[in-house]
């Protein structure tokens, strides 16, 4: 009997070790990993940091899946004491926070990482995390090379619209002949990255603190994996229900008329710019008659441009979105004077940033943006409705005829996201939302359509802010470390979030810009 019983748990060990065995060759125990890898980056003096590649499997229902390596940097607490590190997850899609935008640069300096990130690293690390396809991942999904250099960005000016959807198509045949599967670079599958991220490195508990598109990435690992989470702060909200492309014109039109009523309201904004929602519309509309010349002095040289109505939008909304609205106003009126100072300025921090007022067309070359936002937004767009909304939205509706998505997504060829997919996030979860009261992008209604479906939320708004409001507002960043320090949303605000965008203080900053030169008028 005894040997008997030996025998079979010979066997037994035997038949294991095959399984196991196979299970190694064919892949399916060999992610997730983490890989230790060489810091590219450069800590400040007395802070630390570590630097890892993450493997994952591009379809983890696949046992033969290609492996995915995503760059993770992990800036160090000065004293761990919390076992539960704060998990950054980036907008976009597409976003690379640990790639530099400018070449030689190092991108954890050109976002200013180690300042923002310092109350919270008093007590936990920060981690920073590539999505799938976009900057630090391999595959890399771009189909044309990033603005990081003068010859790059005069390539990128020089694409006429015919040959971005070429470049695109021939981008798209690459992926297929590569077998890279993009029904596996949606916001379910990055969403698993960051479990996968956990798993590796055995954290029972993150917290997450997502800005804009990594809202919706945080929501959606807090609807699949709800006990990895110990709290989430969520600035710029984009929660999954909402649909970004169906009534983008209201969205713009709400932003004005707010500061038209606000402006209104303001002695010093009302005296200086009266009748503001028909100065708006009419330097709109006259500039779409007529653009607005000017030289934008950039990194790469003085670079001359034609601001139609659409471009000239883009910079007014540029200004909300940094958090500017108070100089709107002044803006606007002092370009019906022909005085293009403010606008000018804003315009070279625009092109800066993001570019798309030099291009000769409205680029995306973005392969994750193409995929998820086709896969997720224009897939559910109710488009006889949406061309109802431009036909309507008169000046408001400029920058939603810029969107590319009409003309790409036919291009890219990507499976529609699942009805799951697009149902409100419900989870018992401390969660810190905050929203810029002028942020057109991911307007306040979307955070408290959010709010309603997680009981333990709280939502706040920030009036005279834009988008990203902790990187605008001291108090939101305060509010952030706080939160993510003792999540309870039931606790007082530790500072106003209420304060009317500073009218008076525009002024002050108008008067001390440069002057203009004898008969010039820019």
């Amino acid at each position: 009997m005894w040997h008997n019983g030996t025998m079979f748990a010979s066997c037994l060990r035997v038949a294991l070790a095959v399984l196991l065995l196979a299970l190694f060759a064919d892949g399916a125990l060999a992610t997730p990993r983490l890989e230790r890898d060489r810091c590219i980056f450069r800590a400040p003096r007395g802070d630390k940091l570590e630097c890892y590649t993450l493997v994952v499997a591009e379809n983890r229902a696949n046992p033969k899946s290609p492996e995915i390596r995503l760059k993770v940097a992990v800036l160090k607490a000065k004293r761990p004491l919390a076992p539960d590190p704060v998990i950054y997850l980036a907008g976009g899609p597409g976003d690379a926070p640990l790639v530099a935008s400018t070449a030689g640069a190092d991108p954890l300096a050109e976002g200013d990482w180690w300042n923002d990130t310092a109350v919270i690293r008093r007590r936990r690390d920060v981690i920073i995390l590539s999505q799938r396809g976009a900057g630090g991942s391999t595959p890399n999904l771009d189909c044309f090379e990033a603005r990081t250099s003068e010859p790059a960005r005069a390539r990128r000016r020089a694409v006429t619209e015919p040959q971005e959807r070429d470049i695109l198509l021939r981008c798209r045949a690459d992926f297929d002949r590569r077998k890279i599967d993009l029904a596996m670079y949606g916001t379910p599958t990055l969403a698993d990255d960051v479990a996968d991220l956990a798993k590796a490195m055995q954290l029972s508990k993150v917290n997450l603190y997502g800005i804009s598109y990594g809202t919706r990435w945080a929501l959606e690992v807090m609807r699949r994996h709800p006990g990895i989470v110990r709290s989430a702060v969520l600035d710029g909200v984009y929660p999954p229900q909402i649909n970004g492309e169906q009534n983008e014109p209201e969205i713009v039109r709400t932003v004005f008329e707010q500061l038209y009523g606000e402006c209104a309201a303001d002695k010093i904004c009302r005296e200086r710019n009266p009748d503001l929602a028909g100065s708006v519309k009419a330097v709109l509309t006259q500039a779409d008659r007529a653009p607005i010349a000017m030289t934008l002095a950039l990194e790469d040289g003085s670079q001359p441009v034609k601001l139609d109505g659409a471009k000239l939008l883009l910079v007014l909304l540029h200004m909300m979105r940094q958090g500017e609205a108070a100089l709107v106003p002044d803006a606007v009126t002092a370009l019906k004077r022909g005085d293009k100072r403010l606008v000018k300025q804003f315009a070279e921090d625009l092109e800066e940033d993001d570019g798309g007022l030099l291009e000769a067309n409205a680029q995306q070359f973005g392969g994750l943006f193409n995929t998820i936002e086709c896969r997720e937004t224009w897939a559910g767009v109710d488009q006889r409705a949406r061309e109802r909304a431009i036909e309507a939205g008169g000046v408001y509706s400029l920058n939603a005829q810029l969107s590319r998505l009409p003309a790409f997504c036919p291009v890219w060829r990507v499976p529609v996201a699942t009805p799951v997919e697009r149902q409100p996030v419900t989870a018992a979860i401390p969660t810190l939302l905050m929203s810029g009261g002028y942020d057109w992008l991911t307007p306040a209604s979307w955070g408290r359509d959010a709010a309603k479906n997680l009981p333990e939320s709280r939502h706040v708004i920030f009036r005279a802010q834009g988008h990203g409001v902790s990187s605008q507002d001291q108090c939101a960043a305060r509010l952030r470390d706080e939160f993510i320090d003792a999540p309870d949303p039931r606790w007082p605000l530790p500072c106003r979030a209420d304060a009317p965008p500073d009218f008076a203080g525009a002024v002050e900053r108008i008067k001390a810009l440069p002057p203009l030169e004898a008969g010039r008028k820019e």
